[in-house]
């Protein structure tokens, strides 16, 4: 009923002021139609001859200036106007040179006489003498308060003077407070007639409502468990009436229904969920278990420095990174990307890394033939058809000279001691896991002491922020080329993934990200 009130008196206001605004309208039309009529038969009365003839204070008799005023009088009093009347300006002077008498100034014989000076003279008034164009105005003067129309009127002697018709604004306030309390009534009576309806309709629609609003809160107090006697309720509004409150209360009833049955099936899936997080959090613990993440790996040696990083975008992935001293004197290092992500990429990830490490230790191969018996493994039986790019090598920490093979990966980066950035060549040779009997290109590079081998995957590289842009391998060389000189292993990683960190913002991340970097240092 609030609402109902409060529109109701919204719209009656409305229509007042519109019904008051059209009355308004058309009352301020006819009076300035009347100020027009005014003017143009005062400019009959007065004629351009009779204006033609002022000079002076005596170019007209005062026989025929009176006759002419009681002419002017007689109609501004018959057609309901305060004063007719022409002025003539003389320099800066303006004067009356005809003007009609209210009835009182004639009885007390106050008439204004020929060229009187109006020195009061409205703005309006002097901007028509000016430009020569009709205007309107309201104004106060020493004669009271009027709206006037001003009609300027060149003679035949090319001089101007100006007809105006004045009307008591007394008289248009009245009229206009008339039309503003027919505007009031006629909404009183609306909103009185629209309330009265409006009860008969919400009485109707708000007790079923009502009934409706307890029942969905009492349902929400008790979990949405179901009260026989509310059901029972419902379905009688529902069959009792034919309207939108009915159809309302066959809908709740239905909704509560579905979701009772919705909220079993969910805690379901819910007690599924907890379950397959709980095992993919082992998982998770299990995976970062199979990589190596004591840094420094080699404390007791100076000639090699190592660190190593892997951030999943789910709680397992597939990229991996691995390093193991073969002897003394050779260090084994990869890292790879598994295709896909989740579950089953974490699975090849372990294998992949298991066979590369197995592979590396158990022989005395190079680089290429490690890969070549890895890729051999993973093509036999794949099943899933997944495949994993590689980039493998071993580094001689006698000599820092670095021989290695490249599985379809992204050739890593080498920085110099003085922190220049170069990239190593990308030798042949195919994702492993696809074609069983692949060949791999065996490449080698001279390590001078201080510089340093940085491997990533395409997490790295293909990161992306939210407007979808890469950060691109030219972004890593300059990231590279920006850490401080003499930085170590850590400080070349730890760099590089906060350039990336700093460029993705807010993005979620997308893949999964490994950087391993391998610093000679003789």
């Amino acid at each position: 009923m609030l609402l109902l009130g409060v529109l109701n008196l919204v719209a009656a206001a409305a229509y007042s002021f519109v019904l008051y605004e059209v009355d308004r309208a058309a009352i301020m039309a006819g009076i300035d139609g009347r100020l027009r009529t005014a003017v143009l038969a005062v400019n009959e009365m007065a004629s351009d001859e009779y204006h033609a003839r002022i000079i002076g204070p005596d170019s007209i008799p005062k026989e025929e200036y009176r006759r002419l005023q009681y002419r002017m009088s007689r109609f501004a009093d018959g057609a309901g106007l305060a004063y007719v009347y022409t002025y003539m300006r003389f320099g800066d002077e303006i004067r009356t040179v005809s003007t009609s008498a209210t009835r009182r100034e004639i009885e007390t014989r106050q008439e204004v006489p020929f060229f009187a000076l109006y020195d009061t003279a409205p703005v309006e008034l002097e901007k028509s003498f000016e430009d020569g164009q009709m205007r309107f105005d309201e104004y106060q003067d020493e004669f009271g308060r009027f709206r006037s129309l001003y009609m300027p009127v060149t003679g035949v002697d090319s001089r101007r003077y100006v007809i105006g018709a004045d009307i008591d604004l007394r008289i248009v306030r009245e009229r206009l407070a008339g039309a503003l309390r027919t505007a009031i009534n006629v909404g009183i009576g609306i909103f009185a007639l629209s309330m009265a309806m409006g009860w008969l309709l919400v009485d109707r629609i708000v007790q079923p409502l009502m009934r409706l609003t307890d029942f969905t809160r009492n349902m929400g107090q008790r979990n949405f468990e179901p009260d026989p006697r509310e059901i029972a309720a419902m379905n009688a509004i529902s069959h009792r009436r034919g309207d939108e409150v009915g159809s309302l209360a066959e809908a709740m009833t239905a909704m509560i229904a579905r979701l009772q049955r919705y909220l079993v099936e969910m805690a379901a899936a819910t007690a599924a969920r907890e379950r397959v997080e709980g095992e993919l959090s082992a998982a998770r613990d299990i995976q970062e278990g199979m990589l190596p993440r004591t840094f420094p790996p080699f404390p007791e040696r100076h000639d090699v420095d190592v660190y190593a990083m892997l951030q999943s975008a789910k709680q397992v992935g597939g990229d991996l990174y691995d390093y193991v001293l073969l002897d003394r004197d050779r260090l084994f290092f990869v890292v790879g990307d598994v295709s896909g992500k989740g579950v089953p990429a974490a699975l090849f990830m372990a294998m992949t890394m298991t066979l590369f490490k197995a592979t590396a230790l158990a022989s005395e191969a190079g680089p290429d033939e490690i890969m070549a018996r890895v890729n051999a493994e993973l093509s036999r039986d794949n099943a899933g058809q997944m495949f994993v790019t590689a980039f493998c090598g071993i580094i001689d920490l006698t000599t820092g000279a670095v021989a290695f093979a490249n599985g379809g990966h992204e050739a890593p980066f080498v920085r110099t001691a003085d922190g220049t950035v170069t990239r190593l060549e990308k030798t042949r040779g195919m994702a492993l896991g696809v074609f069983e009997d692949a060949e791999f290109q065996l490449a080698h590079r001279q390590l001078a002491p201080g510089e340093a081998l940085i491997l990533f995957t395409d997490g790295v590289s293909e990161a992306a922020n939210a407007d979808d842009d890469l950060f691109t391998i030219a972004r890593i060389e300059t990231a590279l080329a920006s850490v401080s000189r003499g930085a170590s292993a850590r400080g070349l990683a730890e760099g590089l993934a906060d350039d990336v960190r700093v460029f993705v913002g807010e993005a979620p991340q997308s893949d999964d990200l490994a950087i391993l970097v391998v610093r000679y240092e003789g």
